[in-house]
């Protein structure tokens, strides 16, 4: 039990299933008949092994300064010393394995998404080139890795590419680069001290609620293009579905952006009375 209960929080599981479970409403807008397909329950694992590789793997590469922080170092359990380094390696080749071996039974193109999507996985957290620490490269390769390649593979499993892809992008891209500058925002204290140079770091921690009105723009033209174009037999349940994720999806970014404000407030309060 034990090593179950490490093991799930080495893949930090919690922090992306909740998103994850999207696939299943997103296969019923793409494709009804297969929601209760074998194929959609493939495709659901297979992101979830890849995503949690990623994740995985980002903790490996980020062992030693999360050593550094208390919060991180309890979280991280190759920090903690948990998990060994040689442990860690072997947890993420299977979890990588496992998941492109599901896509490799679906089609190559599906593979050859899901192989792209571990390089960027790799790529972003992998100490000599270190995407997320290279503003502006950091969020497009969180965009990439964390939203538009996970849609991809999914779309691409029952449909070939269209233009019918772009509102979903529309929704896609910005909700993941948001999330992104929230993280980044979050830990600006640790990524200066450990010199992780991302987008957030270089313009020195900027108010992102202007930049979170313009993306949510595109979010809610993107859904309502998704919502108008639905066949009328699904459009109420889809409309359901839709509104409920985006209600909460608005009050977690709302929350996590109103903890940074409070935060960024009293440090500033701070560095005056210091003054």
């Amino acid at each position: 039990m034990h090593k179950t209960g490490l093991l799930l929080r080495f893949t930090r599981i919690g922090e992306y299933l909740h998103v994850l479970l999207l696939i299943f409403p997103l296969v019923f807008l793409i494709s009804p008949e297969n929601l209760f397909s074998n194929k959609t329950i493939i495709i659901f694992l297979a992101n979830l092994c890849l995503t949690a590789f990623g994740y995985m793997y980002n903790d490996l590469e980020d062992a030693e300064d999360d050593y550094h922080d208390l919060d991180k170092r309890k979280r991280n359990p190759i920090s903690s010393g948990e998990i060994t380094r040689n442990q860690s390696y072997l947890s993420n080749l299977l979890v990588l394995s496992a998941g492109l071996l599901m896509l490799a039974f679906i089609s190559p193109l599906v593979f050859s998404l899901g192989v792209v999507f571990a390089f960027i996985g790799v790529f972003y957290s992998w100490k000599p080139l270190r995407l997320k620490s290279r503003p502006v490269l950091d969020l497009v390769s969180h965009v990439l890795f964390l939203g538009v390649l996970q849609f991809l593979i999914t779309f691409t499993a029952f449909r070939p590419l269209a233009l019918s892809i772009i509102p979903f992008l529309m929704i896609i891209i910005p909700f993941s680069m948001m999330n992104e500058i929230i993280h980044e925002l979050i830990d600006f204290d640790v990524d200066k001290r450990t010199e992780i140079n991302n987008t957030v770091q270089r313009f020195e921690r900027f108010d992102a609620s202007k930049i979170f009105m313009a993306l949510s723009a595109i979010i809610i033209t993107g859904l309502s293009i998704i919502i108008y174009t639905i066949p009328l037999r699904y459009k109420f349940i889809n409309l359901s579905i839709s509104l409920v994720v985006v209600m909460i999806a608005i009050f977690r970014m709302n929350a996590r952006v109103s903890d940074i404000q409070r935060d960024m407030r009293v440090t500033r309060a701070d560095a005056f009375l210091d003054s």
